[in-house]
């Protein structure tokens, strides 16, 4: 039994008349982001990276060959709001990761760029974000690992907006 199950039967034991399935599936992907975040911070630690500042950099990475995304583009793929992109952003650029420029299209634009020492952070901290990944989700076999992404993906597009 994991803790879902003691959870799960210590309701059932007290509440036999509701239905417990959903909390089997729910506390389970709740408690494995736990665990997950955990781990994720751990390795992120090594650069001195939080998930946020490892998510803009990412998303910059994505974009080559230059590297670069406006504001609103970076805002759209770490959803999270223009504030707190600009702090990000501010942590980012005094350690030298990225830099910030007047777009050349836009005099009121501004361009953020990738710079070397943050793709060379970016590369490296990816390559132990996915050997992180791959050993959390190795307790399940790849078939299992299509499967069970196949059935996260069903319960996110009914969720997503």
């Amino acid at each position: 039994m994991d803790q879902i199950d003691r959870i799960a039967t210590l309701w059932q034991r007290v509440r036999p008349d509701l239905a417990f399935e959903s909390t089997e599936v729910i506390g389970r992907v709740v408690r494995l982001e736990y665990f997950i975040t955990r781990r994720v911070l751990q390795d992120l630690a090594r650069y001195e990276l939080n998930v946020g500042e490892f998510d803009v950099l990412a998303a910059l990475r994505r974009h080559p060959p230059s590297f670069q995304l406006s504001p609103n583009q970076l805002q759209s793929m770490v959803l999270i709001s223009s504030g707190a992109l600009t702090n990000r952003i501010n942590r980012l650029e005094s350690r030298g990761l990225v830099s910030r420029a007047q777009a050349d299209h836009d005099r009121r634009g501004v361009i953020v760029t990738l710079t070397e020492q943050g793709f060379n952070v970016v590369e490296e901290a990816v390559k132990h974000h996915l050997a992180a990944e791959a050993e959390l989700a190795g307790a399940l076999t790849t078939e299992e690992q299509q499967q069970f992404a196949a059935l996260l993906k069903k319960m996110l597009l009914a969720v997503e907006d």
